[in-house]
């Protein structure tokens, strides 16, 4: 499985990297949404994860991108901010979820379900939970 790790914050990153570690998964850290479109076309990412406010591209507006050119790959918007509208903003974005960074054991558990459950070639809809 491949994990991609959007986050303008070195620190962020290497939280969700090290709290995400497992066998089997490879990762992918960028630090800008710009940067996180281009490698994904090399990386081609499973699973993105994706900061909210960048310089440049915003999270929001990274999903839409990476999604059209990788429609099966999962985003999940990772944040520490909790602004009611957001939840809507990622749905739009085309995200699978919404998680604030200090509930990132709800990654860690989707991320178990995927890989313990289906082929980590193809993600399933398994892990397509609703954002509510």
């Amino acid at each position: 499985m491949r994990l991609m790790i959007v986050d303008d914050h070195t620190g962020s990153r290497e939280m969700i990297r090290k709290f995400l570690a497992s066998p089997g998964i490879s990762f992918c850290e960028c630090a800008s949404g710009v940067e996180a479109l281009e490698r994904a076309r090399e990386f081609k990412p499973h699973w993105i994860t994706m900061d909210i406010k960048m310089p440049g591209l915003d999270g929001f507006q990274s999903a839409k991108a990476i999604l059209a050119e990788h429609p099966s790959a999962h985003v999940v918007i990772v944040s520490s901010y909790s602004e009611p509208h957001f939840r809507q903003f990622a749905h739009t974005a085309g995200a699978v979820s919404f998680i604030l960074k200090e509930n990132i054991l709800a990654l860690r558990v989707m991320l178990e379900r995927e890989m313990n459950g289906k082929s980590a070639a193809a993600p399933t809809a398994v892990a397509r939970e609703k954002i509510s």
